[in-house]
């Protein structure tokens, strides 16, 4: 006759090293899935990033085409959508200087901007960035703003005329959806050994040709010589950190563009 089996074997557990290898395992296992799970989500925000500066590119080669359409925010653009807020050949006189005797053409506007721009400490930095048309619907408490079922278009825009820093009080004046993106514009190495300057002659000057970082366009555009002005527009997240911090980033930028405008 064959003796039961004990009760005591039947229920036996798991021994402390397994129970320890159970929980190594799963331990390794959910670092594991952390770490995709992290790399996915700063993929997913890169695209998004992406997108938003590929949608930006449009209008802002649109703008440097035409510059009269680009904004500019006055110092202490917190209060008012409009207040505060110009044109940006208003806000620096000396891109237009006689406005209304003989108004600059749109190359020119764009020239003067970007003459200086020769090399990332003197880089012109402009915002674009998507915003909200508000309009003002008056019922009997007053004019109150109808927010929704309002359209929306992209904005291209100056902080003080000198780069500076575009808060969140100024973008939650205009506005603003999302997350605007910071544009670093600079000279493109394409004017490397162009003539650049006319001479007395009215022809190109052969003994002054461009070094990328270190010539000086001429002041004037009449004086340029050259039928286009080639940039390099890097975008960057704008994360409403002070001029003074992001003007030299760090970082690379998320989307490199160079553009042509054309006299």
């Amino acid at each position: 006759m064959i003796p039961p089996p004990s009760s005591t074997s039947a229920r036996r557990g798991f021994s402390l090293v397994e129970v320890t290898l159970a929980i190594g395992i799963v331990g390794v296992a959910i670092l594991s899935l952390v770490g995709i799970l992290g790399s996915t989500f700063q993929q997913v925000d890169d695209i998004m990033q992406t997108n938003r500066a590929l949608s930006g590119v449009t209008r802002l080669v649109a703008a440097l085409d035409n510059p009269r359409s680009i904004i500019y925010h006055q110092p202490g653009d917190t209060t008012s959508m409009v207040a505060n807020s110009t044109y940006l050949q208003v806000g620096i006189p000396a891109l237009d200087p006689s406005p209304i005797a003989q108004p600059a053409s749109n190359f020119d506007l764009a020239y003067r901007l970007l003459r200086g721009a020769k090399n990332t400490d003197a880089a012109v930095w402009l915002y674009v960035y998507e915003r909200k048309i508000v309009t003002a619907t008056v019922d009997f408490n007053g004019a109150v703003y109808a927010l929704s079922s309002n359209p929306s278009i992209m904005e291209v825009a100056s902080a003080d005329g000198n780069g500076k820093n575009f808060t969140a009080m100024g973008a939650s004046a205009r506005n603003v959806i999302g997350t605007p993106m910071r544009v670093r514009l600079t000279l493109s190495k394409l004017l490397n050994g162009q003539r650049v300057q006319i001479n007395a002659n009215g022809e190109p000057d052969p003994t002054i040709k461009y070094v990328p970082g270190t010539t000086d366009l001429p002041l004037e555009p009449s004086d340029y010589a050259l039928a286009y002005l080639p940039v390099v527009a890097e975008f960057f997240p704008h994360d409403y950190t002070d001029f003074n911090i992001f003007k030299n980033p760090g970082s690379a930028p998320i989307l490199v563009q160079n553009i042509v405008i054309s006299r």
